[in-house]
């Protein structure tokens, strides 16, 4: 049976409708998604490796499961990619680094084996920047990717391929990672929907960095859903949530369902202005219109930064410890190396233009343990004051960054480089910004698509909830869809 153009951009709910009805096998599924991305990865250099022999043998076996009657569960029959940063049997997992080209996993990440057990069929790889760290995609190994909506620009990263990927309809749905907004700043340049979870229910076990084998689970970092639907945003989260191997036999895991079921049951403050890391005006303009939009659907809307907080209540923490997760793979001679330069920045940081509290990231990467102790202090600290906001609030929606998806800027360095907010050169490391609240406190935080540029660039909102009220968030991004903005696909896909 020829496979329709229709399942380029169908979520996973139409897909298994078409599967039940016989529509359409997962056999003819993956041979279409092979097709797709023979025909338009080209141009975006989305999918890096392939493994459709397996693909296709376990497509094979969904298929006479699904005969039988045998459903292993949602994601039955679902071809899908991962992020080049999750182990996959069968596929090399490389994290963008030339030294692990040849690394074959024994073993598929904790995220990965829900995602089979689930019913999914992995066939492909997404690219990413050299071990996750870059706002956009690139590396030595696998080249750049390009955005869908415009090749001369980045589809931002560090999940970069898999955002290009789901926005180009090359797969139905992604897994991504997010420590320093890698999957929330992705979706908003490529106009799809993307879920950080709280911190502490996905296991980011199998994934690099860190080293492979690693058995820690790290700090700010989490694996999360990556989509071009709110709802199969909150299916995977469904699979993907659960007691990690740390935790052992006896946690179980129970999100709270959202209470609200319509916009105008939410109370949300809107907040967009903020000295350190001011938006674009574009940018800007969405965001009034999604104020107006959400008023006119009854809901109460404050507008304003969280009382008695600003950008700077989170940042110097948050780029702190972020510094400390970085610093891993430090060997001595680099240690010391940056231990200077830190202090060089904490200097003349201001004068040489490096961005808001580099000098911070730089000293959490040589800071000694009681150090550690203290600004993990600090973070709780910030966490509990920032408890009273959702008192008041049900959400708080922010910027996912300042300003949407940029040309490709491989070089200079990154502390070099510059990006264009209304007419003003700004550091680059601002991108770190408006995304650091939730990081910082393992907050959850959706990214969902509110509107464009005047040049049909994408542009995200971000969503932020109460610890563990991820499916509230993704409820928020669910009744936008409905009625205001949704997945766009670019022109030409």
């Amino acid at each position: 049976m020829a496979v329709s153009e229709q399942w380029a951009f169908c979520g996973v709910s139409e897909l298994q409708a078409a599967l039940s009805k016989g529509d359409v096998t997962s056999r003819e599924l993956v041979e279409y998604f092979r097709a797709r991305m023979e025909k338009y990865n080209g141009a975006l250099n989305a999918i890096v490796a392939t493994n459709f022999d397996d693909a296709l043998a376990a497509a094979d076996e969904a298929d006479q499961a699904r005969s039988r009657g045998e459903i292993k569960g949602p994601l039955h029959g679902i071809p899908m990619t991962i992020k080049d940063t999750f182990e996959v049997i069968g596929m090399p997992c490389t994290a963008g680094s030339p030294s692990l080209a040849s690394h074959m996993p024994a073993n598929n990440a904790f995220t990965v084996q829900r995602l089979i057990d689930a019913g999914a069929i992995v066939f492909g790889k997404t690219n990413i920047p050299l071990f996750a760290g870059d706002i956009q995609s690139f590396n030595k190994l696998y080249g750049v990717t390009n955005n869908p909506w415009d090749t001369s620009r980045t589809p931002g990263g560090s999940s970069g391929g898999a955002a290009a990927a789901l926005a180009a309809g090359l797969t139905p749905i992604e897994l991504g990672s997010d420590l320093a907004g890698s999957i929330r700043t992705p979706s908003h340049f490529c106009g799809i929907y993307g879920h950080k979870p709280t911190h502490g229910i996905i296991s980011g076990r199998g994934h690099i960095p860190g080293p492979p084998g690693m058995l820690l689970e790290p700090d700010l970092a989490t694996p999360g859903p990556m989509a071009r639907t709110a709802e199969d945003l909150n299916l995977m989260l469904d699979v993907l949530a659960a007691p990690g191997p740390l935790m052992g036999d006896c946690w179980t895991l129970t999100l709270p369902e959202a209470p609200q079921k319509t916009l105008g049951d939410f109370k949300v403050l809107l907040w967009t202005q903020d000295p350190m890391s001011p938006i674009d005006g574009e940018l800007q303009a969405a965001y009034d219109e999604l104020a107006g939009h959400l008023k006119a659907q009854g809901v109460e809307v404050t507008v304003g930064a969280p009382e008695g907080m600003s950008l700077a209540t989170f940042v110097p923490t948050y780029m702190n410890l972020l510094g400390s997760v970085l610093s891993g793979t430090l060997k001595p001679a680099q240690r010391r190396v940056t231990a200077v330069i830190a202090k060089i920045a904490a200097k003349f940081g201001k004068k040489m233009k490096l961005g808001p509290h580099v000098d911070k990231l730089l000293t959490g990467m040589t800071q000694v343990h009681a150090d550690w102790l203290k600004n993990h202090e600090g973070r709780l600290r910030i966490a509990r004051k920032a408890e009273k906001i959702f008192d008041k609030y049900d959400l708080v929606l922010t910027p996912v960054v300042q300003v949407p998806a940029f040309k490709h800027q491989p070089k200079p360095a990154v502390h070099k480089r510059r990006l264009p907010v209304n007419g003003e050169q700004r550091p680059y490391t601002e991108l770190f910004m408006w995304i650091a609240p939730a990081t910082l406190m393992g907050l959850p935080a959706t990214s969902a698509p509110v509107g464009k540029t005047k040049e049909g660039l994408p542009v995200n909102v971000q969503i932020l909830g109460k610890k563990y009220h991820d499916k509230t968030t993704i409820q928020f991004a669910a009744l936008l869809e409905k009625s205001f903005r949704r997945f766009e696909k670019p022109e030409g896909y």
